[in-house]
């Protein structure tokens, strides 16, 4: 019976609830909203801007309800707590001028170079109209060039790294004047070339075990992979088999690719003489002469052993100081070779290039006479304006120039 009376009182509840339901469903036509599960949360709309809430609580203000409506909150202010001021340290004198003078010294070595621009030494803005050409990215110009004379010392070729090895000097520079050949013979881009020679020091330098047998291979290959680094199209692998007189198959250039790039660390951005050589043109406003003249300057010293330690931007600053120098006049002008907006531009200055000078001159007044005749047989034809052949490079300036006095 009790179990019946439980089981009547629970259905009459459920009855109940049922109803309230149903009559909450029938009154959503009627502008009232069923109450959601969360209380009154998600009915605290306010449907017009710039309106406060309501509160729906109901205050008693005397025997009348009323309906209030909260000004905005006002948040009393905090009784702050008075702080004792920072003590301040006073430096002695002596040392805030020691301060000051360090401050000092380290905005002047930032601007070292910064300081060429007076007017009293006269330094020419050269990109100043190239502002409107975005190509030309006028604006990160020189933070370019000092990242490109970073990476010359971050991949150095040293001084004398074939001693001790198998390959000897008189081995490269048959080897680099047999690929001048062959790049002309591919009718590959200049940048190819300088990369190729490159390549080749810094793997030579790093990697000992290479004998005589395999020189030829290391060069080919050095060459595909600059082909591969510079070209829009690179020569198929089965070119540079052919180029060897098929003394070498594809799978051993494949094989000696994995050699060089696995020692390089695969680290092929070491910048080339050539780039820093563009950049001096501009600054010294060169002619097409000049910067011919230079370029066979520059690729005489990639045949040559005794100039593959100088850094990329000496040798083109070298070789652009010799090709002004031999074509000057008269002795007037001998003091506008090297002006202030070159030593600006390419950080050195007049001291700094000579020694290098010295030792390109000395390898042109032997050219003719040199067993390797790749490069100079290249600039003599009319293509490159037969500069190997004008009567300057054998000129008393030049003889002048090997001993330093140019």
């Amino acid at each position: 019976m009790m179990a019946l009376r439980d089981r009547a009182a629970i259905t009459n509840i459920l009855n109940q609830e049922n109803v309230k339901n149903i009559k909450s469903t029938h009154n959503v036509g009627q502008g009232k909203t069923k109450r959601p599960a969360l209380g009154e949360i998600g009915n605290k709309v306010n449907t017009v801007r710039g309106a406060e809430p309501i509160d729906r609580t109901s205050l008693l203000q005397g025997d009348k309800k009323k309906l209030i409506v909260p000004s905005k909150q006002i948040l009393k202010p905090t009784k702050k707590v008075l702080e004792k001021p920072p003590v301040q340290i006073v430096l002695p004198l002596v040392k805030d001028a020691v301060v000051q003078e360090n401050k000092l010294a380290q905005v002047t070595k930032k601007k070292e170079f910064e300081s060429f621009s007076s007017d009293l030494l006269a330094v020419e803005d050269i990109d100043k109209e190239d502002h409107e050409n975005p190509t030309l990215v006028s604006i990160y110009i020189n933070d370019i060039y000092d990242y490109l004379r970073s990476l010359e010392c971050k991949y150095p070729v040293h001084k004398g790294y074939l001693l001790g090895q198998n390959i000897t000097p008189k081995m490269r520079s048959i080897l680099i004047d047999w690929l001048i050949e062959v790049h002309q013979q591919f009718r590959l881009l200049q940048e190819t070339l300088y990369l190729t020679v490159a390549i080749i020091d810094r793997f030579l330098q790093a990697y000992h075990t290479i004998d005589r047998k395999r020189l030829q291979l290391v060069g080919v290959t050095a060459m595909f992979i600059a082909s591969k680094y510079e070209e829009m199209y690179s020569p198929d692998i089965s070119d540079f088999v052919y180029v060897t007189d098929n003394a070498y198959t594809k799978e051993e250039i494949l094989q000696m690719e994995k050699v060089i790039v696995r020692t390089l660390d695969y680290s092929l951005g070491r910048p080339l003489s050539l780039h820093f050589l563009r950049r001096y043109s501009k600054a010294g406003k060169a002619v097409v002469v000049h910067h011919t003249m230079a370029k066979y300057f520059l690729e005489q010293c990639l045949v040559h052993y005794e100039m593959c330690h100088y850094s990329p931007s000496l040798l083109a600053a070298a070789a652009l100081y010799l090709a002004f120098a031999i074509t000057v006049n008269n002795d007037e002008n001998k003091d506008e070779v090297w002006t202030n907006t070159l030593t600006h531009y390419s950080t050195y200055t007049k001291a700094d290039v000579i020694p290098v000078v010295q030792d390109i001159a000395s390898i042109i007044i032997i050219a003719d006479k040199s067993k390797y005749q790749a490069v100079r047989k290249k600039y003599a034809q009319s293509k490159y304006m037969k500069i190997s052949t004008r009567p300057e490079l054998r000129s008393p300036i030049m003889i002048n120039a090997t001993k330093g006095t140019v």
